[in-house]
């Protein structure tokens, strides 16, 4: 664990939350070692905050660690936001006016001219904005977000197309059970049936 990267998760106990908890693990580069979420969750050992939904075990070392409020302070330089979009929004701009820097995966901030919009093996230069963010909006730290899960997907396998002149694309995407998260429509729960006809 010596010289890897700390980071926090806010909105860990959502799905998520969940989600980057399970991409970190073992990770070369980062280790988690804070989690923020709801009044709810906080003051809770993250065992005991949420039921955990993934097909993967969870990590002993985060299962043990205490649930924060999301407001910055105690939270590691880099966190990734796994909040949602109703709250996302002022809770990423309060960490970024801290000094936090904001991995974000909700849609909140993605058409600010200002916030790099990234899928790293296309246009990580876009990365170069973080000056700019920071001296315009006078915040010590920033804001990164993705495009939305649809969007990433198509972009990877159209961006090698682009020195071939492609001008338009039309696509069609099914998004309501993948979007609808946990409780709501209960997507996690879905996986292994089909639907053959989705009309409309």
């Amino acid at each position: 664990m010596s010289g890897k990267i700390e980071v926090g998760i806010l909105g860990a106990t959502g799905t998520v939350g969940q989600e980057f908890i399970a991409q970190l693990r073992d990770h070369p580069w980062f280790t988690v070692t804070w989690l923020g979420a709801s009044e709810r969750s906080a003051g809770k050992a993250y065992r005991d905050a949420t039921p955990w939904r993934l097909p993967v075990q969870r990590p002993d070392r985060v299962a043990d660690l205490m649930v924060e409020r999301v407001t910055p302070g105690h939270a590691p330089k880099l966190v990734f936001s796994g909040l949602d979009a109703s709250v996302a929004g002022d809770v990423e701009t309060a960490f970024a006016q801290a000094g936090h820097v904001v991995v974000s995966n909700a849609r909140n901030h993605r058409m600010d001219p200002l916030v790099p919009l990234v899928i790293p093996e296309v246009n990580a230069d876009h990365l170069a904005l973080l000056g700019a963010q920071s001296e315009a909006r006078g915040w010590s730290g920033r804001i990164v977000t993705n495009p939305n899960c649809s969007t990433i997907m198509l972009v990877m396998a159209l961006a090698p197309l682009r020195q071939f002149g492609l001008r338009q694309v039309i696509v069609s995407t099914l998004q309501a059970v993948s979007g609808g998260g946990y409780p709501g429509v209960a997507s996690l729960d879905i996986v292994g049936n089909v639907v053959p006809i989705v009309r409309g």
